[in-house]
């Protein structure tokens, strides 16, 4: 028998987070904020599956 588990967790620019951040973080990828205007680079974290 499977079990699922779902959760949601809100980003909040007001808390001084970054969406773009939080998405490289996750990703294990490098990605670029224009309204930031700084690179998120996060390429080197272990344990990403893609």
């Amino acid at each position: 028998m499977a079990l699922y588990h779902f959760s949601i967790a809100q980003i909040k620019r007001s808390a001084g987070l970054s969406a773009i951040a939080s998405a490289a973080y996750r990703a294990g990828e490098r990605l670029y904020s224009s309204y930031y205007g700084e690179v998120s680079d996060y390429t080197k974290k272990g344990g990403v599956i893609a």
